[in-house]
């Protein structure tokens, strides 16, 4: 199961939030976006409870995260090949 996790933080603790989320074994990619999030996971999960798991206890415990707004993959199509 793919998944990913929209989250705001503390003004000024995006680097700090960014490098723990990188130690949590689940997270494939984070990525810093401007807009109405501060940051996106991706991760994967075996299944739905172990999903929650992961947001409930690793995640929104790091301190700096304020928010967290999860979204399930239902379908990836990926790109072969460089993406230019």
């Amino acid at each position: 199961m793919e998944a990913l996790v929209f989250i705001n933080v503390d003004i000024g603790t995006e680097d700090s939030v960014m490098e723990q989320l990188s130690k949590v074994p689940e997270v494939s990619a984070v990525f810093f976006v401007y807009g109405p999030y501060d940051l996106i996971v991706k991760l994967n999960s075996d299944d739905a409870e172990k999903l929650r798991a992961i947001i409930r206890d690793k995640i929104r415990k790091i301190p700096g995260v304020r928010s967290t707004t999860t979204l399930i993959v239902a379908k990836t199509l990926q790109r072969a090949g460089p993406p230019y």
